[in-house]
């Protein structure tokens, strides 16, 4: 419609194209071929950005009607002990996957220490053994630094620990 007011005719368009000298055809003729690419690559991606969203849709969509199914699932489940009284057991494929996670303990040879290099051993105080602000176990290395020093800070929380006040808890 737009070709039909102007009065364009593709005739016109290869007659100026014919009158240009040879080097502006080339360079007319690799913009056209250039443009026609950039076109193409463009609806290419465009098309693939569709596919990726239409595809990370549906999997979303599945991932919450899994989720929903599995929530169903349970609750039935747990309405099912609930009524017949009955507890749950854990299966014990379970507790053989975490055995076969955890690594197994390198064993050391034990260390030669000749007499002038030994340590007498700390005596250890009876004292809580566990972080008051975030139950955490203390480590050997706080230990140590309770018995030396008086005080350690927790190795999760940073919270200051006294062996005075750890003593006098206990007590």
């Amino acid at each position: 419609m737009i070709f039909q007011n102007y009065d364009f005719s593709w005739q016109e368009f290869v007659t100026w194209f014919l009158s240009l000298p040879l080097f502006y055809q080339i360079l007319v003729g690799v913009g056209i071929v250039t443009i026609i690419v950039l076109i193409l690559v463009g609806v290419y991606y465009l098309l693939k950005g569709i596919g990726y969203l239409i595809y990370y849709i549906f999997k979303g969509i599945y991932y919450i009607l899994k989720g929903i199914a599995l929530l169903i699932a349970r609750f039935f489940e747990g309405l099912y002990y609930l009524i017949t009284g009955k507890r749950k057991t854990e299966p014990e494929s379970e507790e053989q996957e975490t055995k076969a996670e955890t690594p197994p303990e390198v064993q050391t040879p034990p260390l030669v220490i000749s007499e002038e290099n030994v340590v007498p051993p700390q005596p250890q105080n009876n004292m809580v053994s566990y972080c008051s602000e975030c139950g955490v176990k203390f480590t050997d290395s706080m230990i140590h630094q309770l018995d030396n020093q008086g005080f350690a800070y927790c190795t999760f929380c940073g919270t200051r620990l006294d062996s005075t006040a750890l003593t006098a808890a206990e007590s």
